[in-house]
């Protein structure tokens, strides 16, 4: 009754608060839609009243828009504004106005709401012309462009489209239309005899990323000397895919950005930039979302929200983030409405997943064979009892079948955007359902976001955003390293059922069912997440000085999580033969009730960012100066409530199950709060002279809660200069390039590598710190205070210092594009748990020491292939290489021999990538004939053969090397975008290469016929070593470890990760049952792979025996509609 009572309560309130989300939702519709509704009587009712004697149209237009709401759109190499007029109205309509000040003038208006459209009247050559021709400009989407130029090529008569992207022209016989936009390819039109035209702009992909996200701020990519990658996802194919993570977007998409798989429900893929920094700290990049740090979860964003990504990499553009930006920063851009009528969206994928890379495992005969040799026996009287019944019967099971099935994802999505000359708002909600590859591996996501932001003035901005995220992991997936340890004979089932699960499939107890915890009905888990975020920001354009402007950001951030876990008594079996069916009656369960436990966990975490931003923007003559100041804070509280209860026989059930701990027997409560805050002040200056010449410089002091007292600020600075050599006077006869900025930086950030109070001593009080003095004779002793660790109060940052030199150019009219970064960093003050003299009472504490050098290379190359009307082909080509050493570690030399130490144990190497691999260099298998080999080893043949590197004759540990290395050898992707007419395809090739010892990992299983631990487990095939077929490859299948052999194969890879295609059907048939746009896509991810990793994925790097879910194939098929 209390779990009813509980469950309705909770619903309850989440329907409480998806009702105020939707409420906030519907009053930004309201807000947007009065604002529009206003705007069409607001040309009527206002009057306007200026006096002004010899200036310019230009100067009196900007009179009118500082007193009233109108904007004016005009072209000036159209419509002559310079020209001096003496205008003296009072109290007069707007149409009054303007047909005063436009008399004699050759200029034409027409009035859209508060917009107000200039055109050239050519009276001169009007008389010539005759045709009349109206028409509309969209984008690729279908929706209409805004301040489009319509030029009639050779002449100066001109138009620019409307707020529903219309325009009428009058033009001569034979005209030829020049429709231009930013960040639109260029067309031209030849009229002929129609009337009417529909116009349709391709995006010019180097415009529309010309405007980058900075620390910040913005800026265009042409004034910045830092290194950043932009990526735009809104209206592009890649935003087809079915992304269930903001991430998964960038994957093979920008080079020096390594996005790892995501192969779970819901799971979050790894992330890094320019390669690891920090041993043993976090490398993760810094979130930034709409220009303020994210403190949530990556997964709470919902990727059809987001409209473009921007990555800094090097240390100057990442400066601004001082002490959390060492790693880089990932910038998210959400979407945002557009002027003109409200647009609804609508996008509905349905898609199916199967196990890419699925390994076969050994059937029957292959799995008897091999358990026979591997144990060496004459035939297959090891069989269980139950395994000899279903040999016997001709039954065979495959574990990894029963145990995964084909997984579907749903995703739905409807937004609502729209812009007027004031404000601007997006809306949306989306529902996201996935049911993974193995059973029990589930996950749903449900996601409102509302933004709205306005113009209350011309010098006062202000806006708004709000999220809420629900997201439902809760369930057990099926466990596949037991799928793979148990045999094609084990009982899936027990007593003859098709439905009632054996725990113990081979009566023994090597492993357990790996559906038990999934379908048995005796394991109740919970993990639901709740995630409120809103951001609001307030601009002010100081009006006193020009470009001078003040911004307050705030955003908050609410996550609350409700985990839990029950084992009934019904969990809990004793090992016996299948068909004994009192191993799982009432009376044996009732004597499992003291097993019986569970937990209740509660995580609450409060966040908050706040930022001051004073920037300064001006421009004097040739000399351009961007000046920013910030002061900014954040805090994190983390409130983490648990309880526990264990050994239900006096209670006698666990019906309720996580709802009825507090009737066990035994209960625990655990209290745990964790704080964290921030401090920063930042200040940036950049300063560029004629386009040519570009120079930035910051300086940042951090201040941070998690370090010891004595270095709780940091200091951070970053110079960067570029020099646009294209623009020199020297460069005009290079017709063939169009752009080309050389580029040069330098900074310093810092990593915080280390948890809250980590620099604090620790101590354990009661039992768990195992000290305790018994006294009297009552049997319950007094337990003392144990001190785990000592502290270190000179903990402190983990910095980085890098150089980044390069280049950006395009070629052959904007044809071809080349970017070249190359990098140096060094990563010092590593934070280590470091070995100390046992004699302090501890054997280890921490400390900051030893130092990590990147060094790397990134090329981007794209290519315009072909554009035409109806034929467009893009290609992007991306390279990245990066190398790793470890330069510093402890600074010891105890043998003597004038070198710094290495740290084995931990396969730390001075000199060395932080990922070598040590041990015993292989030398094929030891053969029959390896007479010598045999007798000084003490091995048989079939074994794994070592290379004796000190030449004594006998393999020791003196012989062993650094033997591979565990990072890529280079990465690289190819994509392609081809379309023709409506139909679009792009497909992405992605590969990571090894080779020289590259991109190696131990994989054991795809050489070993069975494993140490379990003497009949399965395998995938091996050809092991017999004396008939003696391999040089693989040991004999009674071989079973050394404590040697690594087997070491290459994971290198080339994939088809994303295809898509698509078509956009736009014909008026559609457009008369009220559909902007249509256009339905199919999207495949992880089609084919080409690799030589056996047994798991070659980009996760598992092995059969690791129990690691599977990466997915994904087939989608979906539409998006726009309204």
């Amino acid at each position: 009754m209390n779990s009813i009572s509980n469950n309705k309560i909770e619903g309850l309130n989440f329907a409480i608060k998806i009702f105020r989300v939707m409420r906030l939702c519907l009053l930004f519709v309201a807000l947007s839609l009065s604002q529009i509704l206003a705007s069409v009587s607001y040309s009527q009712s206002i009057s306007v009243s200026i006096q002004m004697s010899n200036v310019s149209i230009e100067d009196v237009l900007n009179r009118i828009e500082e007193e009233t709401e109108f904007r004016f759109l005009y072209n000036k190499k159209m419509v002559d504004v310079e020209r001096e007029v003496n205008v003296s109205v009072y109290n007069k309509n707007i149409v009054e106005v303007l047909n005063n000040l436009f008399k004699n003038a050759g200029i034409s208006y027409s009035i859209n709401g508060r917009q107000i459209v200039l055109n050239k009247r050519d009276t001169d050559s009007f008389a010539q012309q005759t045709n009349k021709v109206t028409g509309i400009v969209l984008d690729s989407q279908g929706e209409p462009v805004i301040g489009a130029n319509i030029v009639e090529k050779g002449t100066t008569n001109g138009t620019i489209t409307d707020v529903n992207g219309t325009f009428i022209l009058y033009v001569s016989t034979n005209a030829i239309l020049k429709i231009s936009y930013i960040g639109y390819e260029d067309q031209e039109v030849a009229v002929g005899n129609k009337t009417n035209l529909e116009i349709r702009l391709a995006e010019n992909i180097e415009l529309i990323d010309e405007v980058v996200v900075i620390g910040y701020g913005t800026t265009t990519k042409k004034d910045f000397t830092g290194s950043v990658s932009s990526l735009k996802l809104e209206n592009s194919p890649i935003a087809l895919s079915p992304n269930m993570n903001a991430l998964e977007s960038l994957k093979g998409s920008v080079s020096g950005l390594d996005i790892g798989a995501t192969n779970s429900a819901g799971g979050q893929p790894s992330m890094q930039v320019r390669g690891q920094n920090s041993i043993s700290g976090s490398n993760d990049p810094l979130i930034v979302v709409d220009g303020v740090i994210f403190m949530g979860s990556i997964n709470d964003i919902n990727p059809n929200d987001i409209a473009s990504f921007d990555i800094l990499k090097d240390a100057t553009s990442a400066a601004a983030y001082g002490s959390r930006s060492a790693n880089g920063v990932i910038i998210i851009s959400t979407k945002k409405g557009k002027t003109g009528k409200p647009i609804i969206n609508m996008n509905v994928t349905g898609s199916m997943q199967n196990w890419h890379l699925r390994p076969e495992l050994l059937h029957g005969e292959q799995w008897l064979n091999m358990v026979r040799d591997k144990n060496r026996y004459d035939d297959y009287s090891f069989l269980f009892a139950q395994q000899k019944i279903n040999y016997e019967a001709g039954r065979e099971i495959d574990w990894l079948d029963e145990s995964t099935r084909t997984g579907w994802m749903q995703d739905y999505q409807v937004s609502v955007s729209g812009a007027g000359e004031k404000m601007n708002y997006y809306l949306s909600t989306s529902y996201t359902d996935n049911q993974g590859i193995v059973k029990g591996d589930d996950f749903s996501r449900m996601t409102v976001l509302g933004k709205m932001n306005t113009d209350i003035t011309s010098w006062l901005q202000i806006g708004v955003d709000a999220a809420y995220t629900h997201s439902d992991y809760s369930g057990v997936g099926a466990n596949l390293t037991n799928a793979q340890i148990l045999t094609p004979y084990d009982m899936m089932y027990r007593g003859g059922s098709t439905s009632l699960l054996e725990k113990y499939p081979n009566g023994q107890s090597e492993a357990m069912n790996p559906l038990w915890n999934v379908d048995s009905g005796s394991l109740d888990d919970i993990d639901l997440r709740n995630n409120f975020r809103m951001n609001a920001f307030m601009v002010v354009k100081l009006p006193w000085v020009k470009g001078l402007s003040y911004r307050l950001n705030y955003a908050g951030n609410l996550d609350y999580r409700r985990v839990g876990q029950f084992y009934h008594e019904s969990n809990y079996a004793p090992i016996g033969p299948y068909d004994d069916e009192s191993r799982y009656s009432i009376t044996t369960q009732q004597n499992y009730l003291a097993s019986a436990n569970g937990f209740s966990q509660n995580i609450k975490t409060t966040s908050w960012v706040l930022d001051n931003i004073l920037n300064y923007k001006n421009t004097f003559g040739k000399h351009t100066i961007d000046l920013t100041a910030v002061a900014t804070r954040d805090s994190r509280l983390s409130k983490d409530e648990k309880m526990t209860g264990s050994d239900f026989a006096a209670n006698g059930n666990t019906i309720l199950g996580v709802n009825g701990l507090h009737y066990a027997t035994i209960q625990k409560l655990y209290n745990n709060n964790v704080k964290k805050r921030n401090v920063g002040y930042f200040a940036r200056a950049s300063y560029s002279f004629n386009d040519i010449y570009y120079l930035t410089a910051s300086y940042r002091r951090d201040g941070a809660s998690v370090f010891g007292a004595q270095n709780k600020w940091g200091n951070f600075g970053a110079v960067g200069a570029a020099w646009r050599i294209s623009n020199e006077s020297f460069m005009d006869s290079a017709d063939f390039l169009d752009d080309l900025k050389l580029k040069l930086s330098w900074g310093k950030n810092g990593n915080q590598g280390i948890d809250p109070y980590g620099t604090l001593s620790t101590v354990s009080a009661g039992s768990s710190g195992g000290v305790f003095y018994p006294f009297g004779n009552t049997g319950s002793p007094s337990y003392g205070i144990k001190q785990q660790m000592i502290g270190n109060a000179l903990l402190g940052w983990e910095t980085t210092e890098a150089w980044n030199v390069g280049f950006e150019s395009s070629w052959l009219n904007n044809r071809l594009f080349a970017d070249l970064d190359v990098y140096f960093s060094k990563t010092y003050d590593q934070i280590f748990n470091r070995a100390i003299p046992s004699m302090t009472g501890f054997n280890e504490m921490k400390s900051s020491m030893g130092e990590v050098k990147n060094r790397g290379v990134e090329m981007t190359l794209r290519s315009v292939n072909i554009q035409t009307p109806d034929w467009n082909w893009s290609t992007s080509l991306t390279f990245w290489l990066n190398r790793n050493h470890l330069s510093r570690l402890y600074g010891e030399d105890l043998n003597g021999d004038g070198k710094e130490d290495d740290d084995i144990g931990n396969n730390l190497f001075i000199g060395q990538s932080i990922h070598s691999i040590y041990g015993y260099k292989q030398d094929g298998i030891v053969q029959q004939n390896d007479v010598d080999y045999i007798k000084a080893n003490g091995v048989e043949a079939g074994t794994p053969k070592y290379v004796d590197m000190d030449g004594d004759g006998v393999i020791t540990v003196n012989d062993r090397i650094i033997v591979g290395n565990k990072d890529p050898r280079f990465k690289l992707s190819l994509g392609n975008t081809i379309s023709w007419k409506n139909l679009e395809l792009y497909f992405l090739f992605t590969g990571t290469f090894g080779g020289n010892g590259y991109f190696q990992e131990s994989n054991t299983p795809a050489y070993m016929a069975g494993r140490a631990d379990f003497f009949s487990a399965n395998n995938i095939y091996v050809p092991y070593w017999t004396e008939e077929n003696p391999s040089d490859k693989y040991p004999a299948a009674w071989f079973t470890g050394d404590s040697k052999f690594i087997g070491l194969q290459s994971r290198s890879y080339v994939r088809l990760q994303d295809l898509t295609i698509s078509y956009t059907f736009n014909q008026p048939c559609i457009k008369n049952i009220g559909i902007n746009n249509l256009k339905v896509f199919f999207t495949g991810r992880n089609l084919v792979t080409i690799t030589g990793w056996k047994g798991g994925d070659p980009e996760l790097g598992n092995i059969l025996t690791s129990g690691t879910y599977p990466v997915a194939t994904t087939l989608s098929l979906g539409a998006n509609i726009s309204f």
